[in-house]
């Protein structure tokens, strides 16, 4: 069974995919902020303007864990945008009254099967890191 935050976490996601975004506009409050290692604590027209737009470019959201409690709630999920690439984030959820107040995001990497690599330096792995960023163009 679906606690409260877990179907509102679902209907977030939904609207990614169905590109709809009255669902946000109703799930998230006047106050909201949303902060990711592209972004500190932006309001909530900023979110719109910065991170809607994503919305063309994704395909499908699984959420595979939701853990909740009180008014928060931590959430991983895999996404795959329209050209098949796939990734893996984990969020933080802060929510008052049934509003979403603040979103927290952590990203993860790139979930596509991995292939064989050679060994490679630490510097040379931290330089992947950009790919995530790019598939989130400004």
């Amino acid at each position: 069974m679906n606690s409260p935050i877990a179907t509102l976490v679902r209907r977030y996601f939904s609207a990614y995919e169905t590109r709809d975004r009255q669902i946000l506009e109703d799930l998230l409050d006047e106050r909201f902020t949303f902060s990711s290692p592209l972004d500190d604590r932006i309001n909530r027209a900023a979110y719109f303007a910065r991170c809607w737009p994503n919305s063309r470019t994704l395909r499908r959201f699984t959420v595979e864990k939701v853990f909740d409690q009180g008014g928060e709630a931590f959430i991983r999920y895999e996404a795959e945008s329209i050209t098949g690439k796939k990734f893996r984030n984990t969020e933080w959820w802060r929510f008052e009254g049934g509003k979403l107040m603040e979103v927290q995001v952590y990203f993860g990497r790139d979930t596509r099967p991995a292939m064989p690599v050679p060994s490679r330096s630490s510097a040379a792995r931290m330089a992947d890191w950009p790919a995530t960023a790019a598939l989130f163009p400004r």
